[in-house]
């Protein structure tokens, strides 16, 4: 069977599935999860300039294309929330699934949760609120007392109740968006988290107060705490589900039986694989519902986010020495260029050449447009990572490109529309030039749109105080490197 990828993580995706068997994200939904990740990920540039090599004639132009870089002074990000919230409805496939190896059964992965129970102890510190009496080194039961205590009531806001089963879903979609995230790569590259040992195991790397389980059990709690919020905000400015969400949310029982069918498994071995026993698809609707319920209102206060000229001045100016230590400046500045890449074949520079020029100047003879230009670069250029969009790279900054290339396109005199001819080590580069942008404004406004939705995520929060019972909070093990 031919196998398509997942945009998010690159898992292979069986045919006609709804949810990615790595990441969790709905197939339909990516791209905005691809988009908020690459946004909420800036700080591991170096990382990815270190591990990912682009193809080899894209290499004539880009030194694989790294993240932007860090941003001023850490700016308090509320990732699991942003991340979920933007990168929609999070789902159940765990992180150690795969669409290409046998799962185990209900039965076999029980037997598995008991091995590895008896024989690994819980490590201090004790608990996400050590004050109180209750507070334990881990939550982690057996299935059956997870599935027993399934609708015990473990946190309240207001009348709202939150059980044992409803925070498996919450608590499992935490970890595995976190492990599906390049955050999270970056975490279990250098050691920082280990996902084939038990969470309550392994001190936190965010918080070396907590347990990696205390830790998640916390974001996951303040997660459903947060849906609650945009729900009710939502319900108070009348605001309702739209009619796709709700045909979305109709028609999940059927789309969970169609992703299980798909990997060879019932449904009850999906959710027990994913969310973990004492949590079922009652329990997942219930997730998908409240988050539903409250998504629109937050993406309309997402846009209402305009911050004016003088706010992303005074931003920039606030963080200035920040910026600066991470290398940008007012003067800083993204360039977009198109570009037909001829290779050298052996020593044939003057063969190149020609063929570059009779390229350019059959550009020339015709209408001189950059409509014209994109279409000749479409059929003529031998750079794979451009030769289907026009030949065109966005945002290219200084360090990024080859150093001919890029000492072309950051000329001080460049202009729209300017041409012209660049070697490099891979051969010869017709160029047409688009224009450039202040890098700074753009991560001005990121960081200032980050900000300003945090404090409306704490104000919201704030409105609907959260009780937390940890006495009772129970949760199932899922062998997550199995």
């Amino acid at each position: 069977m031919e196998m398509n990828k997942c945009k998010f993580c690159q898992e292979e995706l069986a045919e006609n599935v709804n949810f990615c068997p790595n990441c969790g994200k709905p197939v339909e939904e990516q791209e905005t999860a691809e988009a908020v990740a690459e946004n909420l990920q800036q700080e591991e540039a170096a990382l990815t300039e270190e591990t990912a090599e682009a193809e080899e004639t894209a290499e004539a132009v880009q030194e694989q294309p790294a993240e932007k870089k860090a941003t001023p002074g850490k700016i308090a990000i509320a990732v699991a929330a942003v991340v979920v919230l933007l990168g929609v409805l999070i789902a159940l496939i765990g992180a150690g699934m795969s669409a290409n190896k046998e799962q185990p059964s209900a039965e076999t992965q029980a037997a598995e949760t008991e091995a590895v129970m008896e024989t690994v102890e819980a490590t201090v510190p004790q608990d996400g609120n050590p004050e109180n009496e209750t507070c334990k080194g881990t939550y982690t039961v057996s299935d059956e007392e997870a599935l027993a205590d399934k609708d015990v009531v473990v946190a309240t806001i207001g009348d709202a109740q939150l059980t044992n089963g409803q925070l498996q879903v919450y608590y499992w979609s935490m970890v595995n968006s976190y492990l599906s995230s390049e955050y999270g790569y970056y975490m279990m590259m250098y050691g920082m988290l280990d996902y084939t040992q038990p969470l309550d195991t392994q001190v936190c790397y965010e918080d070396q107060s907590l347990t990696w389980q205390q830790y998640f059990l916390k974001e996951g709690l303040e997660y459903w705490q947060l849906m609650h919020s945009l729900s009710g905000e939502a319900k108070e400015a009348g605001i309702t589900m739209s009619q796709e969400d709700q045909a979305y949310l109709d028609n999940l029982p059927v789309s969970l039986e169609e992703t299980a069918a798909s990997y060879s498994m019932t449904l009850d071995e999906l959710m027990l694989h994913n969310i973990g026993p004492g949590a079922g698809v009652q329990e997942f609707i219930d997730f998908q519902t409240l988050y539903a319920e409250g998504k629109d209102y937050y993406q309309q206060k997402l846009l209402d986010l305009k911050p004016t000229q003088e706010q992303l001045e005074a931003f920039f100016a606030l963080h200035e020495e920040d910026y600066a230590a991470s290398g940008i400046t007012k003067d800083s500045k993204y360039v977009d260029v198109r570009h037909i890449l001829v290779k050298v074949e052996g020593e044939e520079w003057d063969a190149c050449q020609t063929k570059a020029q009779e390229i350019l100047d059959t550009w020339l003879a015709g209408e001189k447009t950059e409509e014209s230009f994109a279409q000749l670069a479409n059929s003529t250029s031998e750079d794979p990572g451009s030769n289907t969009n026009g030949g065109l790279y966005e945002d290219v900054y200084v360090g990024q490109m080859v150093e001919p290339f890029e000492t072309w396109c950051f000329d001080e005199t460049r202009a729209y529309g300017d041409y012209g001819l660049v070697q490099t080590s891979y051969g010869y580069h017709v160029m047409f030039y688009v224009g450039s942008d202040p890098m700074w404004v753009s991560y001005a406004e990121n960081d200032w749109i980050t900000e300003q939705t945090n404090v409306m995520m704490e104000d919201m929060s704030a409105k609907y105080p959260m009780d937390v019972a940890y006495e009772n909070i129970k949760l199932g093990y899922i062998n997550l490197g199995g």
